[in-house]
Formats: C-alpha cells, sequence, structure tokens
C-alpha cells in the first residue's frame, strides 16, 4: 500500500504560537509590593553618599562641576559642548553635563547668598538626583516597550480554547517579565549607578522601543518622539549612538510589515524634525564655542574605526574574543534566553513579527557598529540589553523546564555563595575571624579602618532575610509562573548590591575612589598658599581630564584654570621622572624654573604607573 505523506504543520508567520500550559496558568502578575521593593532597593542602593567612583563616576562630577562654575560666571559655551574648565571633552555630549550642573546650581546659590563655599558631599549627591530619576525612568519604559509589544495583535498567543490571558494582563505579566530580566541582567547595575551616560543610554534606548511600538498605529506622533530620541542620544552620548539606531528605525519601516505601511507619514517627518535639531546645535556649536572645538568634537566621535584594523589584519580577532567573554557574564541570564527563544522561532516570518524583529533589529546594529565603529562608541556592551531584554520575554513562553530549572538553581548556588562571602569578609574585617581573610583585606585596602554601623548590619540582614525567604518561596511552590525563572535571579542581584552597598562601601570607596590622593593634594596645595603672591593664584590643569584634572575638579577645593600664567601647575610624572603638563613635555630648562611641591604614592593610588605631581614656580614674581 502506497504510505501517503504527511503534510507539514503550517508555520505561524507572525510568530505566535499556540499558548503553552505555562503561559496560560502563568497570567498572574508578580505581588506589587514585591515588585515595587525590589525596584527601590535596585534603583536607591549605591547612588548616595557615597565618594565618586574612578572613571566615568568621577569625570561626570567634574564635569557637571565646571559647567555649573561656567553658567554662574556668563559662559554658556559648556551647554553646546561639554567642558572641563574650558578644556573641550570628547568622549561624550553636553546634556548629561548641563542636566547635573542644573541640579548643582541651588547650592551655588545658596553659598553666595550667606558668603560660603558649597560641601563637596552636597554637590556630589545634587548631581546624582536626576541619575536616579533618569534609571527609574529607564526602568519604567522598559515596562512599557514590553507591555506595548506584547498587546500588539501579531504577538497575541494563539488561544482556542480561551484559557488564556486577555491581551491587556497577557502585556502587563510579560512587561513584568521584561522588567526583572533587565534588573537580572548581572553587567549592567555597577554602571547604571555611575554617574555616567551608560543610565542615559539605557533610558534613551527604552524609549525608543516604547516609541516604536505603536509608531505603525500612530505614525506622525512616533515620528516626534523618536526624532526627540535621536537627537538626545547624539547629544548626551555621541553620534554613534544616533547614527545606529537611525540606520536601525531605517531598517525597521522599510522592512518589517506593520511598519512599512506607514513609512510614508513616518520617515520623512522624522528625518526632517532629526536634522532640523541636530542641525541647530551643530551650528549653534560651530559659532559660539572656542575656535575649532566643534569640528575636533566631531573628529574625535567619527574616527579610528575598529574596521579599518579589521581590514588590515582580518584575521586579528582578539576584539571579537574579549567582547564574546565579557558578555558571558555581562548578559546572564540574557542570552540563553534570548539564544533558545530565536532558535525556536527561527521559521518565523520576522518581517510579520514586529515583537522580534525590531529588538533585534536593534541589538544587532548596536552590536556590529559598537565592534567596527570608531573605539570609544562602546556600543556594543551595555546598551543592547533594552532590546535583548524585550526578546527574551518573549523567549520566556516557550522555555523549557530544565533550563528554567538550570538558570534557578544557578542563580540560588551564585549568590547565596555571594552573598556568604560578603558575610564572611565583612566578620573578618571588624572581629578579625577568619584570620586569613583579615588579612587579605588589609593587602586590597591597605589603611581601611573598622567602624561597626548598626544601621548597616540591619539593612544587611533585612536583605538576607528577604533573599532567604524567596529562596524559600521558590523551593516550595509548584504552581508555574512565567517571570518564576527570573525573579531568583533579579532577587539575588538586588541581595548582593545591598550588601555591597551597606556593608562594605567604605572599602569600595577606599579602592573605587580617589578621596585619600585628593585630601593629600588639598592639604599640599593650602601649605604652599600661605606665602603665594605674583601671578594669578591658580592651579592650571594637567590634560589628563579624566583622571587627576577630574580628581582636581570634582573632589578638592582648588582654582584650577587652563591658563597658562598660574602661579600653581598639575602635571604627571613617569618612571623616569619627566613631568607633562597642559603645555607639553618639560625640558631641562623650564624645568630649573618649577619645584614639586606634592607627588602622589602608592598608597593614595596604587593603580597608576605614572605618578601625579603638583608643581610651583620657583620665581613667584611675573
Amino acid at each position: 500500500m502506497q504510505r501517503l505523506a504527511r503534510a507539514p504543520r503550517p508555520a505561524n508567520s507572525s510568530g505566535s504560537a499556540p499558548l503553552p500550559g505555562l503561559a496560560a496558568s502563568a497570567a498572574q502578575r508578580l505581588p506589587r509590593w514585591a515588585f515595587f521593593l525590589l525596584l527601590i532597593l535596585y534603583v536607591g542602593h549605591g547612588l548616595f553618599f557615597r565618594d565618586p567612583w574612578r572613571g566615568d563616576d568621577l569625570a561626570n562630577i567634574a564635569l557637571a562641576k565646571s559647567t555649573a562654575q561656567s553658567l554662574i560666571s556668563g559662559n554658556f559655551s559648556a551647554v553646546l559642548l561639554p567642558q572641563m574648565q574650558g578644556l573641550l571633552w570628547t568622549e561624550q555630549g553636553p546634556l548629561w553635563p548641563v542636566i547635573a550642573a542644573l541640579f548643582m546650581l541651588p547650592a551655588y546659590a545658596w553659598s553666595a547668598l550667606f558668603d560660603s563655599t558649597p560641601s563637596l558631599k552636597l554637590l556630589d549627591d545634587l548631581a546624582r538626583v536626576p541619575l536616579a530619576v533618569t534609571l527609574a525612568f529607564g526602568l519604567v519604559a522598559i515596562w512599557k516597550a514590553v507591555d506595548r509589544f506584547a498587546r500588539r495583535r501579531e504577538a497575541q498567543p494563539v488561544d482556542p480554547l480561551g484559557v488564556g490571558p486577555n491581551s491587556r494582563d497577557f502585556g502587563k505579566t510579560l512587561a513584568d517579565c521584561g522588567l526583572l530580566l533587565t534588573v537580572a541582567t548581572l553587567g549592567v547595575i555597577y554602571p547604571w549607578h555611575q554617574n555616567g551616560i551608560a543610565s542615559v543610554g539605557f533610558l534613551l534606548q527604552c524609549l525608543l522601543l516604547w516609541a516604536l511600538s505603536t509608531a505603525p498605529e500612530t505614525p506622525r506622533r512616533a515620528s516626534g518622539q523618536v526624532a526627540v530620541v535621536t537627537a538626545a542620544m547624539l547629544l548626551a552620548v555621541g553620534p554613534g549612538l544616533a547614527i545606529a539606531n537611525g540606520i536601525a528605525v531605517t531598517l525597521i519601516f522599510l522592512w518589517v510589515g506593520p511598519y512599512r505601511l506607514a513609512r510614508g507619514q513616518f520617515l520623512g517627518r522624522w528625518i526632517a524634525l532629526t536634522t532640523l535639531m541636530i542641525g541647530t546645535w551643530a551650528m549653534a556649536a560651530a559659532f559660539f564655542t572656542t575656535t575649532g572645538y566643534a569640528s575636533h568634537w566631531w573628529a574625535q566621535q567619527l574616527s579610528d574605526w575598529q574596521l579599518t584594523r579589521i581590514i588590515r589584519n582580518p584575521l586579528e580577532l582578539d576584539l571579537f574574543r574579549s567582547w564574546g567573554r565579557e558578555i558571558l557574564w555581562k548578559w546572564w541570564p540574557l542570552w540563553p534566553v534570548v539564544i533558545y527563544g530565536l532558535w525556536k522561532h527561527r521559521r518565523v516570518k520576522l518581517s510579520l513579527a514586529p515583537h522580534w524583529a525590531v529588538p533585534l533589529i536593534m541589538a544587532a546594529t548596536l552590536v556590529i557598529f559598537g565592534l567596527l565603529g570608531p573605539k570609544q562608541w562602546q556600543l556594543h556592551e551595555l546598551l543592547p540589553v533594552a532590546p535583548l531584554a524585550l526578546i527574551a520575554a518573549f523567549s520566556l513562553l516557550t522555555l523549557p523546564r530544565p533550563l528554567v530549572n538550570l538558570i534557578d538553581w544557578f542563580a540560588v548556588t551564585l549568590f547565596t555563595a555571594l552573598g556568604l562571602f560578603i558575610w564572611l569578609y565583612w566578620l573578618a574585617f571588624h572581629f578579625g575571624v577568619p584570620q586569613t581573610l583579615a588579612q587579605r583585606i588589609d593587602i586590597v585596602a591597605p589603611g581601611l579602618q573598622a567602624s561597626f554601623s548598626w544601621s548597616e548590619a540591619f539593612i544587611g540582614l533585612a536583605a538576607t532575610v528577604a533573599w532567604l525567604a524567596l529562596v524559600g518561596w521558590r523551593i516550595r511552590r509548584g504552581s508555574p509562573r512565567l517571570w518564576r525563572p527570573v525573579v531568583i535571579s533579579a532577587g539575588g542581584v538586588t541581595l548582593v548590591w545591598v550588601l555591597l552597598m551597606t556593608l562594605w562601601l567604605s572599602a569600595i570607596d577606599r579602592i573605587q575612589g580617589q578621596s585619600t590622593l585628593a585630601r593629600s593634594l588639598q592639604s599640599a596645595w593650602q601649605r604652599s598658599t600661605a606665602n603665594a603672591s605674583g601671578f594669578t593664584s591658580c592651579v592650571q590643569l594637567s590634560g589628563d581630564l579624566k583622571n587627576l584634572d577630574a580628581i582636581a575638579i570634582a573632589l578638592t577645593t582648588l582654582p584650577t584654570r587652563s591658563s597658562s600664567d598660574c602661579r600653581w601647575r598639575l602635571g604627571v610624572t613617569n618612571t623616569s621622572g619627566e613631568i607633562t603638563t597642559l603645555s607639553g613635555r618639560m625640558t631641562g630648562a623650564e624645568r630649573s624654573q618649577w619645584k614639586v611641591i606634592w607627588r602622589s604614592s602608592a598608597l593614595e593610588d596604587r593603580r597608576f604607573r605614572e605618578r601625579f605631581v603638583l608643581i610651583e614656580r620657583n620665581d613667584p614674581r611675573p
């Protein structure tokens, strides 16, 4: 008898699948009290009442302080291009330093009213207020973006029996999952709590996803929203993010089905508005800032492409290897969920599934431009997290139980072990037991003094008890929940962060901060000012903006300037004893006119091979 061929099962071209049992029974959302408690702990800890940390955190505090002082003096060029006391900063746009500076202005106004100097700690905390708002609003925006994409007709699961949730409940449940996946991502919590552009980039990516989620239905409104976000990307982060997302948006409206129908009303208006906003700023920056600053900023942002190195040496794969190693932990647990979801839906026609195509295009363009574009763009590390969280949220619908258990128990093991180590080191630090751990603390953070705090211990204990309760719930709970695979990871990341920011904040400030070095520099300068006369009583910056100059501006009250007629100068010295200042490397004849009155030591900062110096003129008379 002839065997009848089995008819192939028709593929669902929109990416919707029959509603699995997990999704049908798991439309119950995470309890709101637990949800908001998790977010408060995540956002609130590690922002205020600490020292600026080295890198972007310290540099942006210095930029904000310098911008605030420029605004007070009536110099508004710092609003157009980021500057430190007149020296151009080329690693980002001017928007974020201006926003942080505006929050500093009330402290300067209060000090001027009472003829006093604003506290450095107060200025630092005021500059972090917009950071807290940015991070919180970014988490709200990713929740809204996932919710809107999940409510789209193309994203609704096939539910012939009518047992599944309605589109509203389905969207909110997936939105909870998307936010929890974002919070659970290991590599983002530290940079997002620094006063830099990492959290700003995350917010803008989430706002772009949110705007695109309803763009096919409201193209004119969405074109204005996307134009504002695109311009803000250039002004806050730089042209790299704006270019990558501009190409992604164009591809979406040229290829993805629902968006193709609206491209006539969207693309022209979006391009015109974006060009108008960016062009207005570019012309103002060219005409109203120091000659050559605008062209130099653009040149630095658009030069030194990684692609040229790859073309010259196609077999050089170190960049890709290092990126691959980093994302294994920075994107955990996103990447295994995303990979499984894309594999499971590999037969889906992406052009008809915007909830898959839009975030996939955005993540791909960010990674490609980050790896091939200029080295300082760094688009491929943290910025893809927002679109990947959207993909992972939809991937949870078909996640198999073995992978769910793997992610769950890996999180339980990892974060329980990390919490245990944090407590053991805390006991060793305060009570000397175990002795080997106490000795290691002296090596890593020499000079750190133990100061027991009941409030810190109580917060740490409360966080630990909450973690144990969450693990106990996971062990006992038998009924499925769609958000169950990620709530343990999100809670574990929050636990470790809370413990570090309470029990070990002083040690982290000692290791990552520069307060010890700043106090030493401040003391040396104050001793020298006792007999100061002649020349301008100011300190010339060194040109090492991200390190020494940022320390001097953000953490001291030194009257820093960029002029060459200052009595003091900051400089960097190498192992040979040669000193480099803003004017260049000092020759023997020039060196004889200056004396070193301060030099940084290894105890103050062991990470820099070069040492910082403060030099004073031998002949103070002009």
